[in-house]
């Protein structure tokens, strides 16, 4: 039977895996062996990636040396490599004499003397440890160690650089005999290490938010999640640097991993944009002061930017090329690997001169006496009874809403509108994320009667901006009508049938007078109705009046007669004085009514064909 000899069951070709690192040790040195008695061992990353530096702390148990002959030395040499990594997976392993953030050395000297020194070196792999003592015997003592390596303590670190995902194993070892091969007596430790996928880019997690315009003081508005939703028309006019005007938007470019942390993998942008506008790209935070009167084309500059080299976050700036009409911006992200992911549209719209008003009257019987405002004009009507007395949509020559301007009005007949305007505000997207006029270049107004203004009067209002063609004194305008009405005198409640199928949509019409018998003024409260018989659906509730009417939708019905058939009513009580009690009457056809009449029809057909036949069977003789 062969024989295998115990002091090399383990044998490592050091020299075979690069190293190359095995030191000469000095002929008096004492078998090391004997000296350290353990090797531990402890991981630093927390998290091994493939691509990224994995460390791992080293710590030696080690004995006291006492009372040593002159002139001796120790030397330990440690040597750490993989011993077992996924298929094509071999790396190299380094060693550096620090271990964060606690060196604790393997050997210390007991009592200082001169000559008498413990000093260490890492070289490829390989970490050693010399103790060398002095010509006086006595003072060649030396204090071993009896700490463990733990991720923030040790006496050196190895590391190494994994190229795969998967297990790796780390082998340090005390070569004692300096023969680069792991013998029985020889102090050896693993360390199993898991190592995982490096993250790669998120579509999903980078974002491209955008803002428009500047802030008053020429910061920039930060772009977030809530700036991309709610876009503002920009100016076309051309802006230059460090102008309150300058840039149209600023989208700021965020790439993630996804892990959802900072991609800095060598990624690109490119971008192009389509429309009015052209481009700026800075590798930066947003900032200001971006734009040009003249702009010079480049890489960096113009309407469409390949390849610009991008880390985690980086700028792009949209600015005015002096056209109006919507440029649309599209974003595309080449990664590490070469794959290419679009990322965001974002469109920016831009205004040029104003040339057109169009004013539509939506609440225009003003209350008599201008004792109360008629509609309200807020710019984020979130509310159904935030309707503005007047809309005014502002354009310029090619359509595009304009934003910014000062609108007015001049009335026909200062005895019964005023001229002046209580609030103007610009349309803007409500907390609901929605226009609720129309969106930029909209302008929500209200407007008040005169204090001598009564029941039935009539006057034009004329809305109305200043003309940029023109000197300062002329203006673009569009009329709208006003008339006025007072208080409820008379209130009525009528259907639109006078009888219903079972379920059929009713339209319920309310119907207020004034005194004088003209429509009361926009605004006045109408009551809410109910009904003698259970009806489907929602009963009208209290509103109120526009144009001496309020009634329920005949295309979007949300009232619906009654199932049982007979008649029925519909109640209210009117806001007028005392409270009268308003009613109308309506009624619910039987389902079967329409079959019985049917039927009686077809009976009286049987009757008179058989009276026929009878006859021509009389006249034919037939009996």
């Amino acid at each position: 039977m062969k024989t295998i000899s115990l002091k090399k069951v383990a044998v490592v070709a050091v020299a075979s895996l690069g190293f190359g690192l095995l030191s000469v040790v000095p002929t008096n040195a004492a078998n090391t062996s004997t000296f350290v008695n353990s090797v531990t061992l402890a991981k630093v990353t927390a998290t091994p990636t493939v691509g990224s530096a994995v460390a791992v702390n080293f710590q030696a148990n080690t004995d006291d040396i006492a009372n040593q002959a002159d002139g001796s030395d120790f030397t330990a040499e440690f040597t750490g490599f993989l011993s077992s990594y996924p298929a094509g997976g071999f790396t190299t392993v380094g060693v550096s004499e620090t271990a964060p953030s606690t060196d604790v050395e393997i050997s210390a000297v007991a009592a200082a003397a001169a000559g008498v020194s413990v000093t260490e070196a890492a070289s490829g792999a390989t970490y050693t440890v010399s103790i060398t003592g002095a010509a006086t015997q006595a003072s060649n003592d030396f204090t071993g160690n009896t700490t463990v390596a733990s991720s923030t303590s040790g006496a050196a670190q190895f590391s190494f650089t994994p190229s795969k995902a998967g297990v790796h194993i780390l082998t340090v070892w005390n070569d004692a005999d300096a023969d680069g091969v792991v013998d029985v007596v020889e102090a050896v430790q693993t360390i199993s290490i898991t190592v995982v996928a490096a993250a790669t880019y998120s579509n999903t997690l980078s974002t491209a938010f955008i803002s428009y315009g500047m802030l008053a003081n020429g910061n920039v508005i930060a772009p977030t999640s809530t700036t991309t939703a709610a876009p503002i028309n920009q100016p076309a006019t051309k802006g230059g640097l460090d102008a309150t005007d300058d840039q149209a938007a600023a989208i700021d470019v965020v790439l993630n991993n996804t892990s959802n942390g900072s991609y800095t993998s060598g990624a690109s942008l490119s971008a192009e944009i389509s429309g009015p506008g052209y481009l700026v790209w800075a590798n930066e935070a947003v900032d200001v002061g971006n734009c040009f009167v003249s702009p010079q084309y480049g890489a960096n500059i113009g309407r469409s930017l390949a390849a610009r080299a991008v880390d985690a976050q980086s700028a792009l700036y949209v600015c005015a090329d002096g056209t109006s009409g919507v440029g649309t911006v599209t974003l595309k992200i080449t990664d590490a690997d070469d794959a290419v992911y679009t990322l965001a549209t974002r469109t920016v719209t831009f205004f040029g001169a104003v040339s057109k008003i169009v004013a539509t009257g939506v609440l225009t019987n003003a209350r008599v006496a201008g004792a109360s405002a008629t509609g309200t004009a807020v710019a984020d009507r979130d509310l159904s009874s935030e309707v503005p007395s007047v809309i005014v949509f502002a354009t310029d020559k090619n359509g595009v809403g304009v934003t910014g301007l000062t609108v007015s009005a001049k009335s026909s007949d200062v005895t019964v509108m005023n001229s002046s305007l209580p609030t103007i505000a610009e349309d803007v997207k409500s907390s609901a994320n929605v226009f609720s006029s129309g969106g930029a270049g909209y302008y929500n107004i209200q407007t008040q009667a005169a204090s001598s203004a009564v029941s039935g009067g009539k006057a034009t209002m004329t809305f109305r901006v200043v003309d940029p063609a023109g000197d300062g004194t002329t203006y673009l305008t569009s009329d709208v009508a006003f008339t006025i009405g007072g208080s409820v005198s008379t209130e009525t409640i009528s259907f639109d049938k006078t009888a219903y199928a079972p379920g059929e949509a009713m339209v319920i019409t309310l119907t207020a007078k004034d005194s004088s018998g003209n429509p009361v003024y926009d605004g006045a409260a109408s009551p809410s109705v109910t009904f003698s018989k259970a009806v489907g659906g929602t009963t009208p509730g209290t509103s109120t009046y526009a144009g001496g009417k309020k009634a329920t939708s005949a295309t979007a019905p949300t009232v619906f007669a009654p199932v049982i058939a007979g008649s029925f009513s519909a109640l209210a009580t009117s806001g007028a004085t005392g409270g009268p009690a308003i009613t109308a009457a309506s009624s619910v056809t039987d389902a079967n009514a329409g079959l019985l009449t049917q039927i009686d029809a077809l009976n009286a057909k049987i009757v008179a064909l058989n009276a026929l036949i009878a006859k021509i069977m009389k006249k034919l003789g037939v009996k």
